[in-house]
């Protein structure tokens, strides 16, 4: 199972004449696009007591999740990201300094549901607040204590939350020391290490033992363990949006490994589901939105059959 915590937000997209309101959040993005891919996901948020936060309740009870766990915080808000596109590409800025994204509770996770050959994939933007540091590592020790489950983390690196580069990059990196699965784009990396060369900013930053994949928008993304890369090209679309094509793609990535653990043995099956994987993330720019605008297996299979 696929079990995903941390943000879940509304993602606000103004375009000078109208407002378009649509459920976000990495973490949740990623579990809602997982579902199209693997059959059991859950996923653990909250939000504040407002018609943002009943918004999302809805979008997540919609989706056919084996738990959905977002508990509503009256004496906060739903946190908000703005986002303003250019030619498909987007900015975000946060409205969260009394959100509710980051205001989880470790009491609130079950433990006993964790078990061995889970993937436990945890949002980052809860760093940027100090109950969410402390939630992360908390939540991070339980998992470790109770079962064998893989972590997940994504770094997703949004400078305007940190107070500077510099808080973000130690914040971000005793974090993902904890983690078993990362996922990194190529900027995160050099943003971490100020190291050019990826290969040795990778063994800076990750153990024997971590796995890694790193995206790089149009030219595709690398598998990464231990040393040794795998780069997996992908196919050129014209993006109407790129907001969540990360989390569709790492959705993919991690579906796969629930689906099928021993695939990250073999470079051809590295090669096939890393193919897939930036297939999804970019068809997924060619709709608005993170959630509902990943492909569908079949999707993908009829777009690869077009390449030939």
């Amino acid at each position: 199972m696929l079990i995903s915590i941390g943000e879940i937000l509304v993602d606000i997209f103004d375009d000078g004449n109208k407002q378009t309101i649509l459920p976000g959040g990495a973490p949740f993005n990623v579990a809602c696009n997982a579902l199209l891919y693997t059959k059991e996901v859950s996923f653990v948020g909250a939000v504040g007591n407002d018609d943002n936060g009943k918004l999302l309740i809805d979008a997540g009870r919609e989706k056919p999740f084996k738990e959905l766990n977002i508990k509503v915080l009256p004496d906060r808000y739903t946190s908000k990201a703005i986002v303003s596109l250019n030619n498909g590409e987007r900015s975000f800025r946060f409205d969260r300094s009394f959100g509710a994204d980051y205001a989880l509770d470790i009491n609130d996770i079950d433990f006993r549901n964790i078990k061995d050959n889970d993937i436990v994939h945890i949002g980052s933007l809860m760093l940027s607040e100090e109950k969410g540091v402390n939630f992360y590592h908390e939540l991070v020790k339980h998992i470790r204590n109770s079962s064998k489950a893989k972590i997940s983390f994504d770094i997703n690196y949004r400078d305007d939350i940190f107070p500077s580069p510099e808080v973000a990059k130690n914040v971000i990196i005793s974090a993902l020391k904890k983690a078993d699965i990362l996922k990194f784009s190529l900027e995160e990396v050099e943003l971490l290490t100020n190291q050019k060369d990826l290969s040795i900013a990778l063994k800076e930053l990750l153990n024997e033992k971590q796995i890694s994949v790193i995206t790089l928008g149009s030219k595709g993304s690398i598998y990464y363990h231990d040393g040794h890369m795998v780069k997996v090209d992908t196919f050129p679309v014209k993006p109407v949006d790129t907001t969540g094509a990360g989390d569709a793609f790492y959705s993919y990535f991690l579906a796969s490994l629930v689906n099928n653990p021993e695939f990250i043995n073999n470079d051809e099956q590295i090669k096939y589901y890393l193919t897939r994987a930036n297939v999804v993330g970019g068809l997924a720019t060619l709709k608005k939105g993170a959630i509902n605008s990943a492909p569908k297996e079949i999707e993908i299979d009829q777009f690869l059959e077009k390449q030939k």
